[in-house]
């Protein structure tokens, strides 16, 4: 049950940068409430079964109200059984209720049956959309779309020059990962070689560092939040994942690696925050309880290289795991249980390394298909984009863009707002100590903008939930934070 309360949470998290986007307080207050309520009705014993059936309901029902923003299933399959359910007063929870009353308490209250009738309207749009499946956004011209995004151009929406803020308590030691903190605008994080992570605020009030983590005996080479922003992980080549509370600093847990290997890169299961997900320098991926520190029963196996990269899919069903021999592999994830099960894999060849991926369900509001965004240093470096083709998680190449990256471990980033403009954005950093804004629609010139300001190679990028702010890290310890030209 705990396991479907969380999921439930989740979704809910996943759309929350799109409530009352001019009162981020009550964002915050929102997930807590929900968080609380969810608790509640756990103790009450439900069956698993119908709570199951309400958070498919409840997601179709959030992506009709704010865009399907992640979730990758179908909504043909299901239009007709959400049609019966929403009609269907006994169908939905207690909690749902509270969230109707919630929402009509800042004026968004919806008919329930209304609101099942336009998402089947618009299910059946899409099921007899003829618009050829060929490219990531398959519509030559999108009027609508323009005149909602305000008719500017991509270049003209990411046109990031102004420095906001520089940091440099880590300096002269590299800044492999920066990373925002989830629906958050101002929170930050960064760990470093120092073998320490520092957690900063931007705003109110002058940018500071908040507290610097420290504990690790090693180079710290990854880390990550939690979906609630309570607790960062971090895996370090001292050989042990650490969990931190970074409201206080303080070292929660420590976890030893089960090969007793360097831990290379980590991350947290998206609807089960319980269990974290290994890669190490043996070639090992294991799955980790934080609570018990334990590996899951059937969650782990083994790579051709080292483990360089991680990244789940929006749901959480599927893990890509990347390797230094080129190789990148997906595994099907058991979230009640941790269990993986290999799928699918693909070999770069030509000597690269996968330094970097992430994925998105969908790059934009006009691309349909899921997509994978890689980083591969060495002989010929560059930036790949694939479709993801099936539901093993197997990729087809879509684009490539070259990328200065000999050696070092630069990571690259989906923009995390779904754009109603023609042309989809993603952001790496380079070896040339630049950051690169790509078009992945444009055949040619597709470098739509390029920041100067680094001294070193940049190893990480990272958006904030709104995308006024953009950080960089590097090899020499700098965080350069960068603002949105305001037009």
């Amino acid at each position: 049950m705990a396991a479907v309360w969380q999921q439930v949470l989740a979704v809910d998290a996943r759309y929350n940068a799109y409530r009352t986007p001019g009162f981020p307080q009550f964002r915050t207050q929102y997930i807590r409430r929900r968080s609380q309520l969810l608790r509640e009705n756990a103790k009450a014993g439900f069956e698993a079964g119908p709570r199951r059936r309400y958070l498919r309901l409840r997601a179709q029902l959030l992506a009709q109200r704010y865009g399907p923003l992640s979730e990758q299933s179908s909504c043909r399959a299901c239009s007709h059984s959400l049609v019966a359910k929403c009609n269907n007063p006994l169908s939905l929870s207690q909690d749902f209720e509270e969230e109707a009353r919630a929402l009509g308490a800042r004026g968004h209250r919806r008919s329930v049956s209304r609101g099942s009738y336009q998402l089947q309207a618009q299910m059946n749009r899409a099921a007899h959309d003829d618009r050829p499946p060929g490219g990531l956004v398959p519509t030559a011209a999108a009027e609508a779309s323009r005149a909602m995004a305000g008719d500017t151009t991509l270049s003209e929406n990411y046109a990031f020059a102004g420095v906001y803020h520089i940091f440099d308590q880590h300096a002269d030691q590299a800044v492999p990962k920066v990373a925002f903190a989830h629906d958050d605008r101002h929170l930050l994080a960064c760990c470093s070689w120092d073998g320490t992570l520092s957690v900063c605020r931007l705003a109110p009030g002058p940018p500071a560092v908040l507290r610097v983590l420290r504990g690790h005996r090693g180079p710290v080479a990854d880390f990550a939040w939690a979906l609630s922003n309570d607790l960062l992980v971090s895996a370090s080549l001292d050989t042990t994942l650490r969990i931190w509370a970074p409201s206080d600093g303080r070292c929660v847990r420590e976890v030893p690696d089960p090969d007793g290997a360097p831990l290379l890169c980590c991350v947290f299961q998206p609807l089960n925050n319980n269990l974290t997900v290994v890669g190490n320098g043996r070639q090992g991926l294991h799955v980790l309880n934080i609570s018990t520190g334990k590996t899951a029963r059937g969650g782990s196996a083994r790579l051709g290289g080292r483990v360089l990269s991680l990244c789940f899919d929006a749901p959480g069903h599927l893990l890509w795991a990347g390797d230094d021999h080129g190789a990148i592999c997906s595994f099907l994830f058991d979230v009640a249980t941790g269990k993986l099960t290999k799928a699918k894999r693909l070999v770069l060849g030509g000597g690269a390394a996968v330094t970097s991926i992430s994925a998105r369900s969908w790059i934009s509001r006009e691309a349909r298909d899921p997509s994978v965004l890689v980083s591969a240093r060495g002989p010929g470096a560059r930036l790949l984009l694939y479709r993801v083709v099936d539901t093993e998680g197997g990729l087809q190449l879509k684009r490539s863009f070259p990328v200065a990256q000999g050696t070092q471990p630069v990571r690259s980033i989906f923009c995390p707002l779904m754009s109603f403009r023609q042309g989809a954005c993603v952001v790496t950093g380079s070896e040339d100590a630049c950051v690169y804004f790509f078009d992945v629609e444009r055949s040619s010139r597709a470098v739509v903008n390029k920041l100067q300001g680094h001294g070193a190679p940049v190893l990480g990028v990272s958006f904030n939930c709104d995308e006024s702010l953009l950080a960089s890290s590097d090899a020499r310890g700098q965080v350069i934070v960068w603002r949105r030209e305001q037009k």
